[in-house]
């Protein structure tokens, strides 16, 4: 399967984590991440990359593939 071909809700979904889940992980609240998988430009830099470290993808396929 081709990652780059995911949004970020499928490719959190395939590694079976949820929302409340990575928003502990930035130390974000649940809302907060919600908007990030609407939008990742919303992200900074320092959570894309955590978030695709913990999704152990690379993060270039996420947050800037379109």
């Amino acid at each position: 399967m081709l990652f780059n071909q995911l949004n970020l809700r499928q490719a959190r979904r395939i590694r079976d984590k949820t929302q409340d889940e990575m928003a502990e992980l930035l130390n974000i609240h649940v809302h907060t991440y919600r908007k990030i998988e609407e939008n990742p430009d919303l992200a900074t830099v320092e959570q894309a990359k955590k978030i695709a470290q913990y999704l152990n993808l690379p993060y270039n396929e996420i947050f800037f593939d379109s």
